[in-house]
């Protein structure tokens, strides 16, 4: 039980490095990486509150450069199937759970991979389905962001712009996805005790982060990130199938 809870305070730590250079990516390394020893209802709703304690953190710093126009296209159709994915989250067992969210991070990393880049024209209609696919991956496996920060960054969006858009759309659609989740009945006790002990690791790793950011070569970083989350997208599947 120690060693759990010592290895999940090192994934949060590692990932909210990233958080704070990135403005995305601690979700889905959480996720992938803590599912393997603990099920998805467990971790999803703490991923969840981290994220929005990360998000309220690095507003300050980061709300001014956020694209406002693209986030009032993306976050209605988000918040409205949210709940959708929440649902998904109750009622299938964990290991199918796992295995969805597994297969999400690993066909979204390889996306991030390949280099994919949008041509079409950005407006209601794309970045609307974007928001719309995002939704039901946040309430169900708490990677909402990884398709929006797949499409941003296959656009010619600033980092600057993206990290602060990314920041902003993670605090609206967590909010979302905490009203759901609390209609289901997901947060506990138990569960507030661990989201208090893995906030001072999230938080020291998004100051670390945020102080990288500066001078780090944020390409190497991604490339290392995909690469991470692809792996444990792999292992998270083989435990799924395997039981």
């Amino acid at each position: 039980m120690l060693i759990e809870w010592l290895l999940l305070g090192l994934v949060v730590l590692l990932a909210g490095i990233v958080r704070g250079c990135t403005g995305f990516g601690f979700s889905a390394l959480v996720v992938a990486a803590a599912t393997l020893f603990y099920a998805p209802s467990m971790i999803v709703p703490m991923v969840i509150m981290l994220e929005i304690i990360a998000s309220i953190q690095m507003a300050l710093a980061t709300w001014r450069d956020a694209d406002w126009p693209l986030l009032a296209f993306l976050l209605p159709g988000t918040i409205i199937t949210t709940p959708l994915g929440v649902q998904l989250l109750v009622v299938l067992p964990a290991d199918d759970v796992r295995l969805v969210i597994a297969v999400l991070i690993f066909c979204l990393s390889l996306l991030l991979a390949s280099g994919w880049r949008f041509r079409g024209r950005g407006g209601p209609v794309s970045y609307g389905s974007v928001g719309l696919f995002a939704g039901l991956c946040n309430g169900a496996a708490a990677v909402g962001g990884l398709p929006v920060a797949t499409f941003l960054t296959s656009t010619d969006i600033s980092m600057r712009r993206l990290r602060a858009t990314m920041v902003v759309f993670l605090f609206a659609i967590d909010i979302a996805f905490l009203a759901s989740a609390a209609h289901h009945g997901l947060y506990n006790k138990a569960l507030l005790t661990r989201i208090a002990a893995m906030s001072l690791p999230m938080l020291v790793g998004i100051y670390l982060g945020s102080h990288l950011f500066r001078w780090l070569d944020e390409r190497h970083l991604r490339k290392a990130v995909i690469g991470l989350l692809m792996l444990l997208s792999v292992l998270g599947a083989a435990k799924s199938l395997t039981g």
